[in-house]
């Protein structure tokens, strides 16, 4: 990675503010960048990597978006 921030295109406004809350329950903080930030359809989430998170730390993460995001999409 050339940087610590990685976007995650969700395209939906509030799936990406509902996705950022899940994940802040979960205890991981993730931005929800939408219109007129970003293109109208191109919301996405800002996550910020570093080397302070364990590999267990991001496996859980990474665990826990993939679940809600397969959430969302069944609905």
């Amino acid at each position: 990675l050339k940087s610590p921030i990685v976007p995650i295109v969700v395209g939906d406004s509030h799936q990406a503010l509902l996705l950022s809350r899940y994940m802040l329950d979960a205890g991981f903080y993730v931005q929800a960048i939408r219109p007129p930030s970003v293109a109208a359809g191109t919301a996405r989430l800002r996550v910020t990597l570093s080397s302070q998170y364990s590999k267990d730390e991001i496996s859980l993460f990474s665990q826990l978006l993939k679940e809600k995001i397969f959430l969302l999409s069944t609905k």
